[in-house]
């Protein structure tokens, strides 16, 4: 079982909130100030739970879409509670 950290998780919902409809957000570590691992274990926690409207994955790297509506609730979730 995944066991994200609240904030990796948090940077990722909040970068991909500022989405427009159409685009997609590219996870590079590097990028959202996060160790690899960190934000792979915050991704895939997240792309399971439905958390992003769309995903990609392709050779070990992942892009996703905006929020959706559980995507919306569980930041507000982790950011406020």
């Amino acid at each position: 079982m995944l066991n994200p950290s609240k904030s990796d998780c948090i940077t990722i919902l909040s970068a991909a909130s500022e989405l427009a409809d159409d685009s997609m957000l590219p996870l590079e570590h590097g990028r959202l100030g996060l160790s690899r691992n960190g934000m792979l274990a915050a991704a895939a926690f997240l792309i399971e739970r439905a958390c992003f409207r769309r995903h990609q994955e392709g050779d070990g790297h992942y892009a996703v879409g905006g929020l959706s509506l559980q995507g919306r609730l569980r930041l507000d979730q982790l950011s406020n509670g």
